[in-house]
């Protein structure tokens, strides 16, 4: 049990003791060095499936606490980057194209300002939405700062990207949010970059990230795509 705690894929994994020890200071032993419960044999199958499955979804609930995003539901900061670094690992391997997008939202402060905090969140909130909703189940999405959003597109190249996003873009900037009864519309911006000519996480981050900025200086609500020299 200690060996499975040093591994990082194991470290949220429940472990549950099944023995005949019936030593209450040895079972203590055991819980306080690596384990999550301790069930004493002979036991109904039916208790140890309960026992079990209990264990099961609550990791599960922790973990998706862990590397999702508490407004969003989209992958947190850190989660992001694992992914990136998954595809970019996983593109390498099977020599496929992957892009990917950072996405600002264009005066999100002004929201917050003129309609309150719990409007602005909303606001985050119709983004992430429409983004599970248009991208691809093989796209991967996550929240990477306040109002940054980080999108992996696997097997993309920047053009395609470009169109993708751009098509997002559209449909955002259409929608209407309402409070107190005033009606008002939000648009972003976004900087898009490939592996094929940023070749590693970092590299990449970097290009989406001028690209972006690029974006706003052509004076925002538009994606720009990372020049390559």
């Amino acid at each position: 049990a200690k060996v499975i705690r040093q591994l990082g894929n194991f470290v949220s994994t429940p472990i549950v003791y099944l023995s005949s020890e019936d030593d209450f200071n040895t079972q203590h032993e055991a819980m306080s060095l690596a384990g999550d419960d301790f069930l004493v044999k002979p036991i109904e199958p039916q208790q140890l499936i309960s026992a079990v499955t209990s264990h099961i979804l609550r990791a599960r609930m922790l973990r998706s606490f862990m590397v999702r995003d508490n407004l969003t539901g989209l992958y947190n900061h850190t989660n992001i980057k694992e992914q990136l670094d998954r595809e970019i690992s996983r593109a390498g391997r099977l020599g496929s194209r992957l892009t990917l997008a950072m996405v600002d939202i264009d005066f999100l402060k002004n929201v917050n300002d003129t309609y309150g905090h719990s409007m602005g969140d909303r606001v985050i909130k119709s983004l992430a939405r429409l983004l599970k909703q248009r991208l691809r189940s093989t796209d991967i999405a996550g929240r990477y700062g306040g109002k940054e959003f980080a999108i992996i597109l696997t097997d993309t190249d920047a053009t395609s990207a470009v169109k993708v996003i751009d098509d997002i873009r559209k449909v955002f900037m259409r929608l209407l949010h309402i409070s107190d009864d005033k009606e008002f519309s939000v648009s972003f911006s976004c900087g898009v970059a490939d592996l094929n000519h940023y070749p590693d996480a970092v590299i990449l981050g970097n290009a989406a990230d001028k690209a972006l900025s690029l974006a706003k200086e052509n004076g925002r609500n538009n994606v720009a795509q990372c020049p390559v020299s």
